[in-house]
């Protein structure tokens, strides 16, 4: 968890991602990890929000924010109807090839950052996070595609994808709780026992954060996403 948030304070994103595939090589159950990371991730969240406030974009922030809250009970819906039809690994294999394609289209065609984008963008991406946060429990790359198409700074970035992801997290522990029920409180406890570690990592992620160009960032942002879209594709198979 201390890398993971060490990553996260460095590139803005991927602590989940990274602290749940080690965590489950570990044997621990995903019902335990889940509500776990929700609350580990907050100390390094509120780390970066801190240090980064001065960068932070509110108005596309505030939009966004709602535009998940709304899609996000849609996934869970979605979620109960198809489950009986489709496997759950069918539906992260989906998702992680549709998100593999888009970066690679991004770095076949490599299009220009804007300094905006058409508000309908706006609206697919995070909708789209809201929707598969609730469906598959995983919302942040369409955020981080969105974000990287943007002529942001380094700090803008960064502040953005903290904040994003800090906003959600209220909506994300009702679900959990509705879903879990009063399990998930011992694994939060466990998750804000780990805070100050993780706040630490955070911490030093973000000053080592301030030494990569916008342009380095993304890249790295891109890598990620697509090691773990092909993690969400092989996985099953690996199994």
């Amino acid at each position: 968890m201390f890398i993971s948030s060490l990553i996260q304070g460095a590139v803005g994103f991927a602590f989940g991602l990274i602290a749940l595939t080690f965590l489950t090589l570990l044997g621990i159950e995903l019902t335990i990890v889940v509500p776990l990371l929700l609350t580990a991730g907050l100390a390094q969240l509120l780390v970066g929000v801190y240090k980064l406030r001065d960068h932070i974009q509110y108005r596309p922030l505030i939009k966004g924010s709602v535009i998940r809250y709304v899609t996000l009970p849609l996934g869970i819906i979605s979620l109960g109807y198809i489950t009986t039809a489709i496997d759950k690994d069918q539906i992260e294999q989906l998702v992680g090839i549709i998100i593999l394609g888009i970066v690679g289209l991004q770095l076949v065609v490599r299009p220009i950052p804007r300094e905006n984008l058409h508000p309908i963008w706006t609206f697919l991406a995070f909708g789209a996070s809201g929707y598969t946060a609730g469906l598959i429990a995983v919302g942040g790359p369409p955020i981080v595609l969105w974000v990287m198409a943007h002529k942001w700074t380094n700090g803008q970035i960064r502040s953005f994808l903290f904040a994003s992801f800090l906003a959600s997290a209220p909506i994300n522990a009702v679900v959990l709780y509705l879903v879990l029920g009063d399990s998930v409180f011992a694994p939060m406890l466990y998750g804000l026992a780990f805070s100050p570690l993780i706040a630490l990592g955070s911490h030093l992620g973000v000053k080592l954060g301030h030494a990569f160009s916008p342009e380095k960032l993304r890249t790295i942002a891109f890598s990620i996403l697509a090691i773990s879209s092909l993690s969400s594709v092989a996985g099953p198979l690996l199994h």
